[in-house]
């Protein structure tokens, strides 16, 4: 910016130039937020995203997202709240509790001491035909399977807590395992690697996944156990039941040791990536999806993982409780009964609708 000053005397015209250069006056930052893409984390499942592009003087107390079906989600949608914020950052959120054929709509919000700042209103619509997730105490992700009449988890668990949050021990020396009590609530991961558990799942003692301490609590009926809520550990009755909607007459499903004929193989998952060879029979038609998780012994010794993977049951037949065992070579399922101090998968099945 340039000023001309300019001073009259008598006669003489005296012209005083100023010449200055003003600084240029940045407007003062404001708070803003935006609203980014809602991403498809897995069928059922959805991240928000947004971003605090700039703060300003302001103190962020509050930060998130609204979310609703219906438009403007910050007039009775649901809150989701991640704390203060001190910096620019993007920021996200997961969400499973999502409807078939719904449209939502969502906004990313920030709390100042002075005032609510929200980002652009963003929607998404869920397809007809969508399955929603199983999500247990961990934030572990399930989806069910019908088959027959049953719903079923299409993997074994992998939680390392009961629905009240309270821990499983977990037990990685084999020598602890060897002589632990014989109601001994106790999980493993296959060799102690997470990396397997997230494929297999967890091993469970009987009593770990049974949530009992004592002979004295063991219990007949459904049984939540570790499951998550909903769902329970199926009895050697409903294993039964899946087993003659396979193709097993009564007679075969009440009977002991290798059964049927092709039932196994309609049980394990394909090909011989994770099952050795020859993976007999295997189709998983019936789309359970079983794979060879193998199992740990009494001794605490891991066993037969591509090879094997065995089933609890809620039923107990004296004080060795019900399985059920599939094998590489085999399109046969063994019913038969082991220790309740060995590791094993679990797999949960829906509670049945209340009539």
């Amino acid at each position: 910016m340039n000023t001309i000053n300019v001073k009259v005397q008598i006669g003489i015209v005296i012209i005083i130039f100023w010449i200055g250069a003003c600084k240029k006056i940045e407007p003062e930052k404001i708070l803003a937020i935006t609203t980014d893409d809602i991403e498809i984390y897995s069928e059922g499942i959805y991240t928000f995203n947004g971003t605090l592009t700039s703060i300003g003087k302001e103190k962020i107390n509050e930060h998130g997202f609204y979310w609703s079906e219906s438009i403007n989600p910050e007039i009775g949608g649901t809150l989701i709240q991640l704390g203060p914020i001190s910096s620019t950052r993007s920021f996200s959120s997961t969400v499973y509790d999502v409807l078939p054929g719904t449209t939502y709509y969502v906004k990313a919000f920030a709390l100042s001491s002075s005032n609510t700042y929200y980002g652009d209103e963003k929607s998404f619509t869920t397809p007809d035909d969508l399955v929603r997730p199983i999500i247990d105490v961990d934030k572990n992700i399930y989806y069910p399977v019908q088959i027959g009449n049953q719903i079923w988890m299409n993997s074994n668990l992998k939680v390392s807590h009961y629905p009240d949050g309270s821990i499983i021990t977990r037990i990685e020396d084999p020598y602890i395992w060897f002589y632990m009590p014989w109601y001994n609530n106790a999980y493993c991961w296959y060799e102690n690697f997470s990396t397997l558990a997230a494929t297999y799942g967890n091993l469970y003692t009987w009593p770990a996944a049974m949530n009992i301490s004592s002979s004295s609590e063991v219990k007949t009926g459904m049984v939540q156990g570790v499951c998550p809520d909903g769902w329970h550990l199926p009895s050697d009755t409903e294993w039964k039941e899946l087993e003659m909607f396979l193709g097993m007459s009564q007679a075969q499903a009440d009977g002991e040791k290798w059964r049927g004929e092709t039932e196994g193989g309609k049980m394990k998952s394909e090909g011989v990536n994770l099952w050795e060879s020859p993976n007999t029979g295997a189709t998983n038609e019936s789309g359970f999806g079983a794979l060879p998780s193998g199992y740990r012994d009494g001794a605490g010794i891991f066993r037969n993982m591509g090879t094997a993977t065995r089933f609890w049951s809620s039923s107990i037949r004296g004080d060795y409780a019900w399985i059920r065992q599939l094998d590489n070579n085999s399109s046969q399922i063994n019913r038969n009964t082991t220790g309740v101090y060995e590791g094993i998968a679990v797999r949960c099945i829906k509670d049945p609708l209340k009539k």
